[in-house]
């Protein structure tokens, strides 16, 4: 079976289970679905992060420090960013009292620095994700996050493989090409178009905030590819045929999340000119 195929079929199913979801259990369901990405993802994200001879304790400390940021900071919005702060800052403390755990400063030092990184990407930043559901019209909102991501993704998958000559970023993601880029935000743009007639919302705001989006997430998806990388893994898991693990799935939803949440606050708030 070839990759596009394993792609098309994944997708599928993906989308299955989130209407299943949403059709039983409503915003429940989704937020569930959000529970379930953070738990696989920040567990990929350990292996991506650590090499296996690091201590099983670190490790296990970080995987749990990340779903309490990511929780509190769910469960208290308005915090998310006092909450991310202590945490950090305890788990730094808590690295310096266990020092002799380390080899050497500078592993050490990695480790700390790897570990914040981890909790703003995989803790903090889903918190926004789930934060768009508590919106007026949060599941359209939702919907219209993970269309343009996914629409974005698909476009530029077909594109680059149908055009693509010009390499985006050679050293991060040798597969990624220029065209493939553009391709993906066309598509992005488009469902972004669709998503502000169903939401009632000025369609030029929301096309913009649709480019940018976009744009934010092709670059989530090439900071995964990057941290994969220098780990040295093709992918971040194996779970969804395909498409490799969670955190390959939702990595362009982890960086746009926050832009969404941004552009619908604003708009809810009466702060952008209705054009």
């Amino acid at each position: 079976m070839n990759s596009f195929l394993k792609r098309v079929i994944s997708a599928v199913v993906g989308l299955a289970v989130i209407w299943g979801l949403w059709s039983f259990l409503g915003v429940l369901g989704l937020k569930l679905l959000a529970v379930f990405a953070v738990l696989v993802g920040g567990w990929e994200l350990v292996g991506i992060l650590f090499k296996p001879n690091d201590s099983r304790a670190h490790r296990a400390g970080f995987y749990f420090f990340l779903l309490c940021i990511f929780a509190l900071s769910t469960i208290y919005p308005p915090h998310a960013a006092i909450i991310f702060a202590f945490f950090s800052i305890c788990f730094c403390l808590l690295s310096l009292l266990t020092q002799n755990k380390f080899t050497s400063l500078e592993t050490m030092t990695s480790f700390q620095a790897k570990s914040i990184l981890g909790f703003l990407y995989v803790g903090l930043l889903p918190s926004f994700a789930v934060r768009i559901l508590e919106l007026p019209q949060g599941v359209l909102w939702f919907l219209v996050l993970l269309g343009v991501v996914f629409a974005g993704d698909i476009g530029a998958y077909i594109t680059g493989m149908l055009f693509g000559r010009r390499k985006l970023m050679p050293l991060i993601s040798p597969k990624k090409t220029i065209e493939g880029a553009l391709g993906g935000l066309v598509c992005s743009v488009f469902v972004g178009a669709v998503g502000a007639v169903l939401l009632s919302k000025p369609i030029a705001f929301v096309v913009l905030l649709s480019a940018a989006t976009a744009i934010v997430a092709q670059f989530g998806d090439l900071f995964e590819s990057q941290l994969k990388r220098v780990a040295d893994v093709k992918d971040s898991g194996r779970i969804m045929p395909g498409h490799g693990g969670v955190l390959d799935r939702i990595d362009g939803v982890l960086f746009a999340s926050p832009i969404i949440l941004l552009g619908a606050i604003l708009l809810e708030n009466r702060l952008v000119v209705n054009y």
